[in-house]
């Protein structure tokens, strides 16, 4: 479907949806923010990846939840998709968020190769001996007959499950599709677990040589696996998956990308991490304030460029004096900035108004202060308590160099989005709807 463009307030909520941007709409909504974030990483890993094609690639690419990197991630593919085979894929909406193991993120990356291969059947085919291994391989893993088209559901109607590549195709996704529904291995009776972490590697690897050999055929120069939305799962399971499987995790024989939580880059043991990667990628919020909390005007306009691009300018829905308001609240978040003119539209509406108006900011301003404030509670796991962390917020606000310390406190903040980081001089400070907490609270 073409991109929208809101012409009243009750069309905002199409517009201003928080879905990451696909092909349908990126040439209407996609804004180069290059000005406001202060560098983009994706532009130096393209002159990188451009500069060697042979080489296999391992990047970490981390950023704020909400800051863009799922629409950088989209304008790489597309700067690539001619010389490389580029497939990606979101771990939400592959496996359980709250609880996957490598092995099932493995098999959910295999599971996206042969699916390609079965979307380019015309021109790629398994060879006859990998066929054989695959299919010997799953009969042994897999000592039920699988009685489901798991296939037909991950790729669409057409697939002969009854041999060569629909059969080992089907036995990767009804898996995947277990993992989507939060069946563990050790929670299906039915599947004896003999499958390996090492199996899984040799496997997925096999597959990869083939597509390699075969890519030609599509007149593709390299394969490049983008696994995305990793930092919005359970932090505990990424860090596990990180800190002990770098290794495996790198071991896939092509060019990997993974999204990383930004919490994890001010780890202790984020070295230990980075020595198995050839690249690591921070992406910037958009900056819409200096250290002295002045308006920067470069990133202000970055994002107003970037909401006309949703939003009838012509039709006056909200001034631009209210539409700066509810970009400094942001902080530079697009999650938090369109949230937030969602609620405005529907209170705007609710109160019979065409246009959004100063009640209306402070509305949905307040209920963005009220999400941060929530926020800030007991942690269990390490027994932080709300004014210890209240405590940080405000030492991170007044430090006139913006360099809060790592601590396990401030891991906790800059997860949850209450510290926020900015352009390539990496300073932090608190997001604004916190600043706005403490100022109520006279902490500052």
């Amino acid at each position: 479907m073409p991109a929208k463009i809101a012409k009243k307030l009750d069309e905002f909520s199409s517009v201003l949806d928080n879905k990451s941007l696909n092909n349908d709409n990126y040439e209407t909504y996609y804004v180069d923010t290059l000005k406001g974030r202060g560098e983009n990483p994706i532009d130096r890993f393209l002159y990188q990846i451009k500069s060697d094609m042979e080489k296999n690639w391992k990047v970490l690419f981390a950023g704020f939840k909400g800051c863009g990197k799922s629409t950088e991630l989209l304008r790489l593919k597309r700067k690539l998709d001619k010389q490389f085979m580029i497939t990606i894929f979101s771990v939400q909406e592959k496996l359980d968020p709250n609880n996957f193991t490598i092995s099932e993120l493995l098999i959910s990356i295999t599971t996206e190769l042969l699916a390609y291969i079965h979307a380019h059947h015309d021109t790629m085919k398994l060879s006859e001996n990998l066929e054989k291994k695959l299919i010997n391989w799953s009969e042994k893993t897999v000592k039920e007959e699988i009685s489901y088209n798991y296939a037909e559901r991950h790729t669409g109607a057409g697939v002969d499950i009854s041999a060569g590549l629909g059969k080992i195709l089907n036995f990767f996704a009804k898996l995947s599709f277990d993992f989507q529904s939060g069946r563990k291995f050790t929670e299906i009776s039915s599947i004896e677990t003999e499958r390996t972490l090492s199996d899984l590697i040799l496997h997925c690897n096999l597959i990869v040589d083939e597509i390699k050999s075969l890519l030609h055929t599509v007149n593709k120069n390299n394969l490049i696996i983008i696994v995305d939305d990793l930092e919005k799962v359970n932090p505990v399971l990424t860090e596990k998956l990180f800190f002990n499987y770098s290794k495996q995790l790198t071991s896939i024989a092509c060019n990997l990308i993974f999204t990383f939580p930004i919490s994890l880059v001010f780890n202790p043991k984020y070295n230990i991490i980075i020595n198995e990667f050839d690249e690591r990628m921070i992406l910037p919020m958009i900056k819409v304030h200096d250290k002295e909390w002045k308006d920067y005007e470069n990133g202000i306009d970055n994002i107003m460029t970037l909401l006309y691009k949703r939003i009838d300018e012509s039709r006056n829905l909200i001034s631009k004096d209210i539409l700066k308001e509810f970009i400094r609240m942001s902080g530079g978040s697009l999650r938090d900035l369109f949230r937030m003119l969602n609620l405005a539209a529907y209170n705007a509406l609710v109160n019979n108004r065409k246009i959004i108006e100063m009640e209306d900011y402070n509305y949905s301003a307040m209920q963005l202060q009220n999400d941060y404030y929530n926020s800030i509670s007991y942690n269990e796991e390490t027994g932080i308590t709300p004014q210890e962390y209240y405590d940080l917020l405000v030492k991170c606000h007044k430090d006139k160099e913006k360099k809060p310390m790592n601590d396990r406190g401030m891991l906790d903040l800059r997860y949850n989005m209450c510290v926020l980081g900015y352009n390539s001089q990496n300073w932090y400070d608190v997001h604004p709807a916190v600043r706005a907490i403490l100022l109520e609270k006279k902490m500052i």
